[in-house]
């Protein structure tokens, strides 16, 4: 388990987590949502060790996380632009990640490089930049790990290459039932595979929790009506997100008793309930913060 405790972390005069408590359990996929400049990477590079907070702790397995820990071959951080030499080929990288990974699988990473069309021998530096991160990808569930940290995990492939790792690393977690917290702006993407969730958000905690069960807090409504309308008629309603085209409305608002009967007071021809998805829920969100 990682535990995050009173964390504050700075960059000279600039707070960029501050107080920050949370709990990633063992066994959980995580998704580490937030806009740009959030916190997320910084999170995972305080987690990983490769900053050290300001103040407060992070634990893993119930020890202090810092540059010496013996346990810090449990975890895995991928960031979002890894570092390799010049001259390093895949199949260098493999023998250097050996060395700090005592259960690194040949067979696994061989597999996976196979099945993206990689070629071993090949320098890095004349890989794309997808062929880089699926390298990289590769590498990291390789190195069977408790922990593993992706930051912009899908950055750089494209949706077929998305499709193909989400398999990769299910059928990975199948093997290694292990934790992972990945950060992506590709939230529908996201949806597919986390359990649990962590909004950042003016360097704090906004929101954590489910995915499933968040979902369930607002619901989201299309409605057609025979005269155009503008958003007056919906005030009562406190929508965190209004589009009107016309006379066709889409509304997302709180889930509570009344609402379907405060929706139904304005009159429509047609009301259809549509499907929340993640990224209609973080959206909404950070409307409620008013931005």
């Amino acid at each position: 388990m990682i535990t995050v405790k009173n964390l504050t972390h700075k960059f000279g005069d600039d707070t960029i987590l501050e107080d920050i408590d949370m709990t990633f359990e063992e066994g959980k996929i995580y998704g580490l949502i937030g806009i740009n400049g959030a916190g997320k990477s910084t999170l995972m590079r305080l987690i990983s060790s490769v900053y050290q907070p300001t103040s407060g702790k992070i634990y893993l397995d119930g020890e202090v996380i810092d540059t010496n820990s013996k346990n810090k071959e449990l975890l895995f951080f991928l960031p979002d632009d890894p570092f390799y030499s010049l001259n390093a080929t895949a199949s260098s990288l493999a023998k250097m990640y050996k060395m700090f990974y005592p259960l690194f699988s040949d067979m696994l990473f061989n597999n996976y490089i196979s099945r993206f069309n990689l070629n071993p021998k090949q320098k890095v530096i004349h890989y794309s930049k997808g062929m880089r991160r699926k390298l990289f990808l590769s590498l990291a569930i390789a190195c069977k790990v408790k922990y593993l940290l992706l930051d912009e995990a899908f950055d750089g492939l494209d949706p077929l290459a998305r499709k193909e790792f989400i398999h990769f690393l299910l059928e990975a977690y199948e093997t290694n039932p292990m934790t992972v917290i990945i950060s992506s702006h590709a939230l529908r993407d996201l949806e597919d595979i986390i359990d649990n969730y962590v909004v950042l958000d003016h360097k704090k905690v906004l929101a954590s929790g489910k995915v499933m069960e968040s979902f369930e807090n607002y619901v989201k409504y299309q409605l057609a009506y025979t005269t155009p309308i503008n958003e007056t008629l919906f005030t009562k309603l406190h929508p965190t997100e209004l589009k009107i085209v016309g006379k066709i409305v889409q509304i997302v608002i709180r889930r509570n008793e009344e609402y379907e009967e405060e929706l139904r007071k304005t009159n429509p021809v047609m009301m259809e309930e549509l499907d929340m998805d993640f990224n209609d829920y973080f959206t909404n969100l950070v409307h409620e913060r008013g931005e």
